[in-house]
């Protein structure tokens, strides 16, 4: 890990650990990678590549293009595009006209998009006209732009970035949770966020103009906007852009293209095991392979590891409202860290709580509460949703539950909602999913709660592993390692992979329903 001068600033009202050397804005980072490598591949989209000049020479295009509509610092911008190169340019002309990001998901309903575009009072939304089923009823005071990268001619050589005047406190991309747990919320990511999370993954991973990655999970997510598009500009490597993860076309694109880094669920690994076929000497230079959401089964990273032996397979925890890494792990652990999601990031800060609010010592276990200059500032026009998730002194209430060893490796439990409640004992999922998921054979493994007249809730596992693992063999393991109280009453095979939302997390209220199960 590369160290950085680390000092403290008050921002946002709050003293917050800060990286001391950084670009001013996010535009800055990206003229300066423009101006260092301006030959080299930016982007690789389609099979067709852009160099930095040739994105710049397109970013100058938009803005004569949409020089007519008059747009102001701070309008919001709703884009709606899949993993292409017009999301590549619509987003760096947002940027750097001050305008506010503000990306939808192509998986998301029609009423989905149409709500954001609503709740953030959207100017304008620009998108692809394949997708104009996914905004058909949107709010008739929002200007309709569809945008063609034909329709780009006279690149302007004006430096539109000075007219902006951009500062760092200021939102830069405003991402909507996935609503989950309700209505969605806006997370305002600055600029100040954006960066200081850019020099983590950087720091972490040593990356360099040398690195290429692949973006397969969504552009519209926190992971593929600032741990993949922003960050590959940030460190002057190249990007390519898929529509869609299909095994054998990533590791053809991984293997002709020399992947070095990129950040995917789970789920996308145990795919590559199952439907994929690997070439470890064309494969050679990947070498980071984060992951998140969930934990690895141990049978993946044995196999992983067997025939890409230079892979550094990085357990990552993060959220929209941290945008993105929260912890990372080493890339030197030992295997009885197995199941932790690594170390605080070097300017975070997580503690501990109980339900009096009360820090807790190592090895309790609490709510994680986080803080430092990747945390976002607040929601969008959501005062009181900020004043509820946020404390007074800027930490983020994570709703996730956990503890922290005497080394300083976070462990996640569950989220709080998602807590099994066993006749008076507190049962988290996670923990049962993780024991699980460490033996060879499973390949997806989800704990939910299942309706009890007598003790209110039991343990229901729902499992998706090949021919050769029996479930008595899994009943075992749970009886040799994990209190009486935490047994799992039923078990549940399926055939196939589990339903998942847009952004690759398993729909644990679904799996009742899906299956039948109770």
């Amino acid at each position: 890990m590369i160290k950085q001068e680390i000092h403290l600033e008050n921002v946002f009202s709050r003293n917050l650990k800060c990286f001391k050397h950084r670009p001013l804005n996010i535009w800055e980072f990206i003229e300066e990678s423009i101006r260092l490598h301006s030959k080299k591949t930016c982007i690789i989209d389609e099979n067709k590549n852009y160099s930095y000049s040739q994105i710049l020479k397109l970013v100058n295009s938009v803005e004569t293009l949409f020089v007519k509509y008059n747009f102001k610092k701070k309008d919001r911008i709703g884009i709606l595009f899949e993993n292409d190169i017009s999301f590549v340019i619509v987003s760096l002309y947002c940027i750097r006209r001050g305008l506010i990001l503000v990306p939808l998901n192509p998986r998301s309903s029609r009423f989905e998009n149409n709500t954001i575009l609503k709740d953030c009072n959207a100017t304008a939304l620009v998108f692809d006209s394949s997708l104009t089923n996914k905004i058909s009823d949107i709010e008739k005071d929002v200007i309709k732009i569809s945008f063609k990268l034909e329709d780009l001619n006279n690149p302007s050589n004006k430096d539109f970035s000075k007219e902006a005047n951009l500062i760092d406190t200021e939102t830069a991309i405003i991402l909507y949770t996935s609503g989950t747990t309700g209505q969605p919320k806006g997370a305002m990511l600055t600029h100040f966020n954006v960066i200081h999370s850019c020099l983590h993954y950087k720091n972490a991973f040593n990356l360099t103009s040398n690195d290429h990655s692949i973006l397969v999970v969504p552009a519209s997510h926190v992971t593929g906007i600032v741990a993949h598009f922003l960050l590959m500009i940030f460190v002057g490597g190249s990007l390519t852009l898929k529509k869609k993860f299909e095994v054998k076309d990533f590791l053809n694109t991984a293997e002709d293209q020399g992947l070095t880094y990129l950040i995917m669920v789970p789920a996308m690994y145990n795919l590559c095991i199952e439907r994929g076929e690997f070439n470890s000497s064309r494969l050679s230079k990947w070498r980071i392979g984060g992951f998140g959401g969930a934990p690895m089964p141990i049978g993946t990273l044995k196999k992983l590891k067997k025939v890409l032996p230079n892979l550094s397979l990085i357990n990552i925890y993060g959220a929209t409202e941290t945008t993105s890494p929260t912890t990372i792990m080493p890339k030197e652990y030992s295997i009885d860290k197995l199941n932790s999601v690594g170390k605080c990031v070097p300017t975070g800060q997580i503690k501990i709580i109980n339900e009096k609010q009360e820090e807790l010592r190592s090895n309790q276990h609490g709510e994680l509460l986080i803080s430092g200059p990747m945390v976002i500032p607040g929601y969008w026009n959501d005062d009181e949703t900020t004043k509820k998730e946020f404390t007074e002194n800027g930490f983020w209430k994570s709703g996730d539950v956990g503890f922290k060893d005497e080394e300083g490796y976070i462990y996640i439990l569950d989220r709080k909602k998602d807590v099994i409640n066993r006749g008076g004992y507190n049962v988290y999922s996670s923990e049962i999913e993780n024991l699980i998921s460490l033996q060879n054979g499973v390949i997806e493994v989800a704990v939910i709660p299942h309706p009890d007249k007598v003790l209110g809730e039991k343990i229901h596992v729902v499992i998706f592993k090949n021919d050769s693992l029996l479930v008595d063999q899994l009943k075992l393991i749970c009886k040799t390692k994990l209190a009486d109280y935490k047994q799992p009453d039923y078990w549940t095979v399926v055939k196939d992979y589990l339903p998942k939302n847009k952004n690759g997390k398993v729909m644990k209220k679904d799996l009742s329903k899906l299956y039948n199960l109770f």
